[in-house]
């Protein structure tokens, strides 16, 4: 059944516009494993993986490295167990050439460990986890500890150098991003904040008793939520009222392009710091908002636009030829709707400006630029 499903998703590509199927044999084809959240709780971020990767691969002419492209998607599920046998079958099965997508971090964990088996390169578009990278292992997104630390260094600036209190959920990339901004913050000459409040991960239905433990003297709260748990944060704080009690500062999910619509006139005002914002004036990012919004009717999410960069890296590194594992480490600059970056010689992890973000009016508007901190 497996490979009947593997089997239809290739056609499926090609029908739409994707790349022809050739043998595993020709040297003229390169094969994109993705392993992409097509069910479960990540589905809606693997719809937008899954799109922008076919949206490249449709603007690209189906070729990356002026090869023709297959891109055969795989369901991990957002399964670690899943994921790690669809990486077993993309390898040994299909013979690609990379293995790309990777949403959650338990799950690109388990897939980097059966590609490295395999000596086949991975390109991870999303998961955050400090600890993934490393030979064969290529990340396009960003790390949990950087996304906090650059945070940090920007609350030092416009939040005051005292009263911070850390929010989050209690699991690794909670507490990876508020390790991070307690380390930027502090570098850059903030006081060590007063409070840290955990939360149980996918538990938590309503903040109230939580928020109630912000202490009196507190200046502002920093905190870090994604998808359900994300809309559910920012409406309670603006239920209960803390908007009006105390600033905030949040992680770039809590405003993100893929819970935006579900959070409604409740994330007007928020301030948030991430990676990238369609409002970015470049001519890179300008190009990439005209097509997504051509192809989906939307702006385009921080994931949508890392798996369209994790194809330009394979792009670039397939242009290159010989290794392709070796090529990925030397592509050097990426002119990205983000922004330009490179990837750090050691774990191969983004060094990138970072942004602090507002959202009014329907758009994350850039108040400030975060240059990156290669000391950090």
């Amino acid at each position: 059944m497996r490979h009947a499903v593997l089997a239809l998703l290739v056609l499926s590509v090609s029908a739409c516009g994707g790349a022809a199927t050739q043998s595993a044999a020709d040297d003229s084809t390169i094969k994109v494993g993705a392993i992409v959240s097509q069910t479960g709780v990540y589905s809606a971020l693997g719809d937008d993986m899954e799109t922008a990767m076919k949206l490249y691969l449709e603007g690209h002419g189906n070729k990356l490295g002026g090869k023709q492209a297959e891109l055969i998607v795989a369901d991990d599920a957002g399964n670690p167990e899943t994921g790690q046998q669809k990486a077993k079958q993309l390898t040994l099965e299909n013979k690609v050439d990379v293995i790309t997508g990777l949403i959650a971090s338990p799950v690109a964990v388990a897939v980097a460990k059966e590609a490295g088996a395999q000596k086949t390169p991975v390109v991870i578009a999303n998961a955050g986890a400090d600890a993934l990278g490393g030979p064969g292992v290529f990340r396009v997104s960003y790390t949990n500890y950087m996304h906090g630390y650059a945070a940090g260094k920007y609350a030092v600036e416009a939040y005051g150098k005292e009263g911070a209190v850390l929010m989050g959920a209690d699991y690794s990339a909670g507490t990876e991003t508020l390790k991070g901004f307690e380390d930027g913050y502090t570098k850059a000459g903030g006081a060590k904040p007063i409070k840290q409040i955990l939360t149980p991960f996918g538990k938590t239905q309503n903040f109230q008793p939580y928020l109630s433990q912000i202490p009196s003297e507190a200046k502002f709260l920093y905190t870090f939520y994604a998808g359900g748990e994300a809309i559910t944060f920012a409406k309670n704080f603006k239920q209960f009222g803390y908007d009006s009690k105390i600033k905030l500062l949040t992680c770039q999910n809590i405003t993100d392009e893929d819970v935006l619509q579900a959070i409604g006139a409740d994330a007007e005002g928020i301030t948030s710091v991430g990676l990238y914002s369609p409002a970015l004036d470049n001519p890179e990012n300008a190009a990439f908002v005209s097509m997504w919004k051509a192809k989906t009717g939307k702006n385009p999410s921080v994931v949508a636009l890392q798996s369209w960069d994790a194809m330009q890296l394979i792009d670039k590194a397939a242009a290159a030829g010989g290794s392709l594992s070796d090529a990925l480490a030397k592509v050097g600059e990426i002119k990205s709707p983000r922004g330009t970056f490179t990837l750090d010689a050691d774990k191969h992890n983004p060094v990138q400006n970072w942004y602090a973000r507002t959202y009014e009016g329907g758009v994350n508007k850039v108040v400030a630029t975060i240059p990156p901190d290669p000391a950090s």
